[in-house]
């Protein structure tokens, strides 16, 4: 009796189970894709920045395309730029900045870089004092540099406008000012342009690798994209080796080859060994 009992007990289990929807699974993550050995400027699935081009533009007036209120103003007279440097940041649209929600999430995202750069003063002193090497200072310099394209990035996402030099010199006059309101194509900014234009790359510089900074996990490791034997992808997180870096991208010596697929951005979402699909605009 007890033995048929048990039997029943484990039909009646059984079909329950059978019975039971199966819990839905989550779907891949999308991610922007770039393909190593690409330009950084030109791939449509970075969110590096692009230069403004000087075809049309006078490098010594700069303007903003469009109109708006002038949210920032980052430089000064006698202040001496880089080409590609932020100058001052606009927001075009109809809000009043203080009840805009998107300058929240703007100053989250500047409160964050403000962080980044006050640790990366910290480190710069230990190593002016010797406490710490010069490739942990690089390193610390890779992952400021990282904060800033994401700083960018998030502004331009946002929909702030970002008015940049387009060749290196310096500030001889600031025409607007925080708060005020601009037209498309005013004069905000007078350069005195240095004249010195970037030295052409050599044939080793132009077969350097170059990765958007907005790639990098704490500059220093990337999420390759992996081709599994069922067709899913997969993350695998890769340690690489920075050389120069600038405002837009970082050189690779090592831990990636030409064709390799990375992660392009939204890196700090992700995880080691996620499943993810590929974002096709």
């Amino acid at each position: 009796m007890l033995r048929m009992s048990l039997l029943i007990a484990g039909v009646v289990l059984v079909v329950a189970g059978c019975g039971k929807p199966p819990e839905p699974t989550a779907a891949p993550r999308t991610v922007k894709v770039f393909t190593v050995g690409q330009s950084v400027e030109s791939d449509p699935s970075s969110d590096a920045v692009t230069m403004p081009s000087a075809i049309d533009r006078d490098p010594a007036a700069l303007a903003f395309d469009a109109g708006g209120r002038v949210m920032a103003v980052m430089v000064a007279v006698g202040d001496e730029v880089r080409s590609g440097q932020a100058l001052a940041r606009l927001d075009p649209r109809d809000l009043a900045l203080s009840e805009s929600s998107a300058k929240v999430q703007f100053d989250a995202a500047q409160a964050e870089l403000e962080f980044a750069e006050s640790d990366f003063r910290r480190y710069a002193d230990l190593h002016a004092k010797g406490f710490i090497s010069k490739a942990e200072l690089d390193r610390r310099r890779a992952q400021l540099q990282v904060a800033r394209a994401r700083f960018e990035s998030t502004a331009d996402q946002l929909g702030f406008i970002t008015l940049r030099a387009i060749e290196p010199g310096v500030v001889q006059s600031v025409l607007i000012r925080s708060g005020s309101a601009v037209q498309p194509r005013q004069v905000a900014v007078m350069l005195k342009v240095s004249g010195v234009k970037q030295a052409r790359p050599s044939s080793t510089r132009a077969a350097a690798l170059l990765i958007p900074l907005s790639s990098l996990i704490d500059g220093k490791a990337v999420y390759k994209i992996i081709d599994q034997a069922d067709g899913t992808l997969r993350l695998s997180r890769v340690e690489v080796s920075l050389g120069q870096v600038s405002e837009q991208s970082a050189e690779v010596r090592q831990g990636l080859a030409r064709g390799d697929r990375i992660v392009a951005a939204g890196t700090h979402l992700l995880a080691d060994g996620e499943s993810v699909r590929i974002f096709n605009p």
